[in-house]
């Protein structure tokens, strides 16, 4: 084996290693914080996110996936405001949780994400 191909198979190894942290970490937060009911919920403006995962990373639940945008697991929010504070594009807001409050996601004038 070469030294670029011994390089690039360690660099492999090193992105699967990598991954499967992140895997771990996340069931790690998701195991260690307690259930709560939030009075709030983390809410995904589709028009602003652009899929960066920046919160994915940051969530400490672990109930944000990311695919072409940021999707919010309700289950599993618990309205910490970790991931409206760490995306770069003011793509999350934080909104009243619960029945009743969650009818549609929409802008106000001023542009930020609102449930009514």
């Amino acid at each position: 084996m070469s030294r670029s191909e011994e390089l690039q198979a360690l660099k492999e190894m090193t992105k699967a290693i990598e991954d499967r942290l992140h895997l771990l970490n996340r069931r790690i937060r998701e195991i260690s914080i307690p259930p709560r009911t939030p009075f709030l919920k983390a809410v995904v403006d589709f028009e602003s996110c652009v899929g960066c995962g920046i919160c994915e990373n940051q969530c400490p639940t672990g109930a944000i996936i990311v695919e072409k945008s940021a999707i919010i697991q309700q289950e599993l929010c618990i309205g910490c405001g970790q991931c409206v504070y760490e995306c770069p594009r003011g793509a999350i807001s934080l909104c009243p949780a619960g029945p009743g409050h969650w009818r549609e996601a929409g802008k106000s004038s001023e542009g930020e994400v609102f449930m009514t």
